[in-house]
């Protein structure tokens, strides 16, 4: 019984490797972990952005919901430390200098100091109070880990590989060469994987990660549609009137339209003459230069000098532009102001200074970054 019980025992077993199959297979997947580990790095650091940032508004933040039934948990839980409750008085001075002091029972004050007070503070402050403490210590964690997330995702990397190295030959159990080429193999198609997916695609949250998912199709749909509102607006008014001669109104429609006209010649007589405007030729400039440190490029298009301009935004790293929207009015001396929208979110840039040096900022979802860029030689 002995014997069949030892064959049927060995039929289940895997064989082991020799120890020469077991260091080949060590070299080769330590090898392939260390390939597609480097390429993982260096995605992460040259080509990827995976920093964070905090969201330091706590009621914009969907941790709010729960933090606040955590503070409720806690407000009930020490109920009688809390004490909102509060009376009010009045105060009488008699002309012999006497004053009284009496309990103010209207109605109103009561239902304050006694309903409204105590609903307010039991329900609202102390959960606020309490998310709050819990929130901000935890915003400053998510900071400082968002901002050395991608070093320390490197040198975790490293240390796998390192790890792939150093501990197989240390490996003293059944079946270590099948697990260690099946662990090989993990690492290996998570580190490609995870490389693959940073090259291709934009992650993060940053304003070249936002920006960078939008093609050269990513058109401002709110300044497009408000052109051609616009060219709906007049277009059907001139019809009307030129239709309506017959009634004796279109004479009224049309000088209605061509006031509108002569406010607009108005509104942009001067633009052109002075500030970035002013020292753009007409046609096509191109500005290159950085956005909080990330090369970019801005394209403009001047068709004349009553303030009609565009651009295009091209993020350098990868390639992909945003369609803008331009003006310059009369009260900016100059200075021109684009928009545009990618993955979703508005952007606006604020431009000033000459075609050789010019400043400005790009805001969007609430950040906002510093431009320096000058003409493309």
């Amino acid at each position: 019984m002995s014997n069949l019980d030892d064959l049927k025992n060995s039929v289940r077993k895997l064989p082991e490797l020799s120890e020469k199959n077991y260091s080949l297979a060590g070299y080769i997947a330590a090898g392939l972990i260390s390939l597609s580990g480097a390429f993982f790095v260096y995605e992460i650091l040259f080509r990827g952005d995976l920093t964070f940032s905090a969201q330091w508004n706590m009621f914009k933040s969907p941790l709010i919901g729960p933090l606040w039934f955590v503070g409720l948990v806690v407000m009930f839980m020490n109920w009688s430390k809390f004490n909102f409750s509060y009376d009010t008085y009045e105060k009488t001075t008699y002309a012999s200098g006497r004053v009284e002091v009496k309990r103010d029972y209207d109605i109103i004050s009561w239902l304050m100091g006694h309903v409204v007070a105590p609903i307010l503070g039991y329900f609202v402050l102390v959960p606020l109070f309490v998310a709050a403490v819990i929130y901000y210590p935890l915003m400053c964690i998510v900071h400082i880990v968002g901002s050395i997330f991608p070093y320390v995702l490197s040198l975790l990397v490293i240390g796998i590989i390192a790890a792939a190295w150093m501990l197989p030959p240390k490996a003293d159990f059944r079946f270590r060469s099948y697990i260690l080429v099946a662990v090989g193999l993990f690492f290996t198609a998570a580190f490609s994987w995870g490389g693959y997916a940073i090259h291709t695609s934009a992650p993060g949250s940053t304003i070249q990660m936002l920006a960078d998912t939008q093609g050269a199709s990513g058109n401002n749909d709110e300044f497009s549609t408000g052109n051609n509102d616009s060219n709906d607006e007049f277009g059907p008014a001139a019809t009307e009137g030129d239709s309506s001669d017959e009634f004796g109104e279109g004479t009224t429609e049309g000088q209605e339209n061509s006031d509108m006209d002569d406010e607009a010649d108005d509104q942009f007589a001067g633009v052109g003459e002075e500030g970035l405007l002013g020292c753009l030729p007409e046609g096509t400039t191109t500005l290159e230069g950085d956005m909080d440190g990330f090369p970019i490029e801005i394209t403009i298009t001047k068709n004349d000098s009553s303030g009609d301009v565009s651009g295009v935004y091209k993020n350098v790293k990868y390639g992909t532009t945003m369609n803008l929207s331009g003006e310059s009015l009369p009260a900016m001396g100059g200075d021109i102001n684009f928009y545009g929208k990618a993955d979703g979110q508005d952007w606006t840039f604020y431009l000033s200074g000459t075609c050789d040096h010019v400043t400005g900022t790009a805001q969007s979802g609430g950040k906002e970054f510093r431009l320096s860029l000058h003409k493309k030689n």
